[in-house]
């Protein structure tokens, strides 16, 4: 059996906020970063980060984080699609992201963007070195 591959789906840069952390809680200390916005390029599909939107996160005693963003891009010829994307992110030794994987679903208006609901991709999160965003890239597995 051939391995699946992946091409690239979708290059969003989306623009945070700083954490808003809850605490010490059940599993670990939570948190959320607010989405204040963004733009975002693909196959046939380009439009904006809608601002409203955050990435929930449980870091856990490990480290790992434990990300759940929920967020809305709205297409430049008016569709509103839904992002629920989750994940895990492993500190490096050294600082930074180790690894960042998520696997992203969509939720798309039966149309021309359907095809986002038809599929399974896998993400990455690249912060941007200034800060106050990150690049996520979506891959749509084949």
């Amino acid at each position: 059996v051939k391995a699946p591959t992946t091409e690239l789906a979708i290059e969003a840069f989306v623009t945070i906020s700083a954490p808003v952390v809850v605490g010490p809680s059940d599993g670990g200390r939570r948190q959320f970063i607010p989405i204040t916005g963004g733009r975002f390029v693909g196959q046939g599909i380009k439009g904006e980060v809608m601002a409203g939107g955050a990435d929930w996160q449980l870091v856990r005693s490990d480290g790992t984080v434990e990300v759940n963003a929920l967020y809305s891009i709205k297409t430049d010829d008016g569709a509103v699609i839904v992002v629920d994307n989750r994940g895990i992110i492993v500190p490096a030794s050294g600082g930074g992201i180790g690894y960042a994987r998520t696997a992203p679903r969509f939720h798309a208006p039966e149309g021309k963007y359907d095809w986002l609901n038809k599929a399974t991709f896998v993400g990455t999160i690249t912060p941007v070195p200034e800060g106050g965003a990150v690049i996520i890239r979506v891959f749509k597995v084949l």
